[in-house]
């Protein structure tokens, strides 16, 4: 069994996994762990109970090594569907069956370290890639969504879609179908200060028609070619390396329409103040030229309007409607700013602001999608 040592939230590892797990990070077998270390890592709202990075160093033969690793905690299981847009163990499955391991080019996975089980819970060992704090120029946005074009377009020459159970299915109509009640909700609260400041008058309406006539984009995106997706590839996931772009929490993962992978990309980028807001346009170009050329490096040379209403569908109704559920309940509740705010490091007032600009976005891709609609069929 091991030595069981106490983690930050009451959380226990087994020395002689935690062991293991160095070992592998290292390089190197028969070492002797001499201290450790460990701090949240604050990187968003996810679906898992937190992410950890463990530090500490590890006596080698005569040397001693420094070694740091990434501890994801994610619950045993969930009620629902295993295909569902949630799937706590979803990306424990994707590294167990190798298939992380075997990506097509242009787009990593960090490494597998270890996973483990202990009190309900699984651990799951990766890879430090270190702290990013690098801020990205447009034109590495650009780099990065020519790599996520090469990842989906290997599906559309040649390379077969995995079709496990436990990988996500339709995510978007899933993430739309939880936020049902919540656009619903949002007509009661239209006047609310901080409501109609989200969702001035004139946004409202469009969203809600846009909730009304979701199915028609819904089943426009099925007749897309289908890829695999990463699901939720925005800056915060991403990791751009001597050359290659690693994305991590691969949670989401399962197929997808072409172009929906820039729609993260893009708004999830923007509304997590990693791009400002003013050179939205540019980074919309930038990236759309960039995965558009990635395709063609795949060897894909499909209609350009197709992977442009993939992003403009998928991002105006899993960043309009789709929100709702996330954004109304803390618009309501006092209590919730301050989280917010620590989430995203800029005082609630000015979130709002933001909040308003990436609706209008959205209701703006909304428009466009509906034109493209006759050309994609």
């Amino acid at each position: 069994m091991g030595l069981w040592w106490k983690y930050p939230a009451g959380m226990e590892l087994d020395a002689s996994v935690l062991s293991s797990v160095v070992e592998r990070a290292l390089g190197a077998t028969g070492l002797e762990l001499t201290g450790w270390s460990a701090e949240p890592i604050f990187a968003g709202d996810g679906q898992g109970l937190g992410v950890f990075r463990v530090t500490g160093r590890a006596r080698v033969a005569d040397e001693t090594r420094a070694w740091s690793v990434i501890l994801k905690v994610l619950p045993a299981g969930a009620p629902g569907l295993a295909s569902a847009w949630s799937h706590p163990v979803r990306e424990a499955l994707a590294y167990e069956t190798g298939l992380l391991d075997a990506l097509p080019a242009g787009l990593d996975a960090p490494r597998c370290l270890g996973h483990s089980e202990h009190s309900g819970r699984h651990h799951l060992w990766l890879e430090d890639l270190g702290p990013d704090e690098t801020v990205w120029t447009v034109s590495d946005y650009g780099r990065a969504a020519r790599r996520l074009g090469c990842f989906n377009g290997a599906y559309l020459a040649g390379r077969s879609l995995p079709a496990e159970g436990w990988l996500s299915d339709d995510w978007l109509r899933s993430w739309l179908a939880e936020g049902a009640a919540a656009v619903e909700e949002l007509l009661r609260y239209r006047n609310h200060p901080l409501v109609r400041r989200t969702y001035p008058p004139d946004i409202l309406d469009q969203l809600l028609q846009l909730w009304t006539r979701r199915y028609t984009l819904l089943d426009a995106l099925d007749r897309l070619p289908r890829v695999l997706c990463h699901h939720d590839a925005f800056r915060r996931n991403l990791f751009l390396q001597s050359g290659r772009l690693v994305a991590v929490d691969w949670a989401f993962l399962g197929p997808g329409p072409l172009g929906a992978e820039l729609g993260p990309l893009v708004t999830a980028s923007v509304a997590f103040l990693a791009v400002e807001r003013e050179r939205w346009d540019e980074l919309e170009e930038t990236v759309g030229n960039g995965y558009l050329q990635g395709l063609r490096d795949a060897g894909w040379n499909g209609p350009p309007a197709q992977p442009r209403f993939g992003f403009a569908a998928s991002s105006a109704l899993r960043y309009g409607p789709g929100v709702v559920r996330l954004v109304l309940p803390t618009l309501l509740d006092d209590t919730a700013h301050a989280h917010t705010e620590a989430l995203l490091g800029i005082p609630f007032d000015t979130i709002v602001d933001l909040w308003a600009d990436v609706n209008a976005k959205q209701m703006q891709l909304a428009d466009e999608a509906f034109t493209l609609l006759p050309i994609v069929g």
